[in-house]
């Protein structure tokens, strides 16, 4: 089974460097570079995402928010928040399915993203 990730961050160097150790170890990714952007993606006709990796901080909105959107229309994709802050700043957002800290080791971060796929 094939696993779709839809990788969400405003910095083109950090999306292009986790895109490609995600694709080395087999998951299909699709990328955005925005808040807009991945709105977009996900309310498209057809998306199918099994887990969204966001970006806190993105020029035009916060990863925070999309989790929203994303439970909408996906509600039974994951959603991992990175953020720099941990998980302080949330607000009333829902909760995204794992908040992990800006900068954690890919073997970490693939570890928690296996555990969350099952």
């Amino acid at each position: 089974m094939s696993v779709t990730v839809l990788l969400v961050d405003d910095d083109a160097s950090s999306r292009f460097v986790l895109a490609t150790l995600l694709e080395d170890e087999g998951f299909q990714v699709e990328e955005a570079g925005s808040f807009a952007e991945a709105g977009q993606k996900i309310a498209a006709e057809g998306a199918r995402y099994d887990l969204a990796l966001l970006d806190q901080n993105l020029g035009d909105g916060h990863g925070t928010d999309l989790v929203a959107v994303l439970r909408a229309r996906l509600p039974r994709a994951k959603a991992v928040l990175i953020s720099g802050s941990g998980d302080e700043g949330l607000g009333d957002a829902p909760s995204p399915d794992a908040v992990l800290a800006k900068g954690i080791g890919f073997p970490e971060l693939l570890d928690r993203i296996r555990q969350l796929l099952g």
